[in-house]
């Protein structure tokens, strides 16, 4: 019960405040690929990959330009060239290593990988698909994220997403790390979101680099920000979503 009351006492802390892990996240990248091998969460990610490989089928095949943000190493690219006849694709993430390791991972004709913040101005344009996935928790404050995410979808168009949500975080981080590594981070986590608040929000550091919502609020959220919500899907540790603009 520890680490939830640390984990708990942090998030309150931090009211107001959104994540910013942009320097970390520069600096390495996302290895989904390593994480689906974990021998106890593996089928937790594979069910997740699943979910959105199902949306791209049934709500993404018509699309002719598909635009991701924070692609990490193409494993969702990969689906998206799979399950969509999109003529074009564009994917955005901050890690160079990333980058270069989707650009090896994705096969598409037309394949244009950038590297950027997602919160600059990078020339991306709009699109019929926008797709997000394993990142928006990690991108600043969910419904900011959310909310810009859909400036780039076209009128009539989807965006395909999903979060990692707090209903099960405690369960999920000691089945990935071990009890005593989770309580070692969920107290550094304290740790930071003192120092952050000392510092009125001006210290950015990659231990605050996450955003958790329960799925309810997820749900509301969703709600508020698109006009209509086609499909969710709610996993114990993620949330899957269809949003139409």
């Amino acid at each position: 019960m520890l680490a939830e009351l640390l984990a708990q006492s942090g998030k309150s802390i931090l009211t107001g405040i959104p994540p910013n892990g942009k320097d970390y996240w520069a600096a390495r990248f996302w290895d989904r690929e390593s994480a689906e091998q974990h021998p106890l969460l593996r089928g937790d990610f594979l069910r997740q990959k699943e979910t959105i490989a199902n949306f791209l089928r049934d709500h993404g095949g018509g699309a002719e330009r598909v635009l991701e943000f924070a692609c990490g190493t193409g494993e969702f690219t990969a689906l998206a060239a799979e399950h969509t006849k999109a003529q074009e694709i564009t994917a955005l993430d901050i890690s160079a290593e990333g980058l270069r390791r989707a650009g090896e991972r994705v096969r598409h004709d037309n394949l244009r990988l950038v590297q950027g913040d997602f919160w600059a101005d990078n020339g991306l344009g709009t699109s019929d698909l926008v797709m997000c996935v394993d990142a928006i928790h990690h991108l600043g404050d969910v419904t900011e994220v959310l909310t810009r995410l859909r400036t780039f979808v076209r009128p009539g168009g989807t965006l395909i997403g999903n979060l990692w949500t707090a209903d099960h975080f405690h369960e999920f981080q000691r089945k990935r790390y071990g009890a005593v590594e989770h309580l070692r981070r969920t107290a550094a986590f304290f740790g930071t979101a003192v120092m952050i608040r000392a510092s009125g929000g001006r210290l950015k550091t990659g231990a605050y680099r996450t955003q958790l919502v329960r799925s309810e609020q997820a749900l509301a959220i969703l709600h508020s920000v698109f006009p209509k919500v086609v499909q969710v899907r709610t996993e114990k540790y993620f949330m899957g979503f269809v949003c139409k603009v």
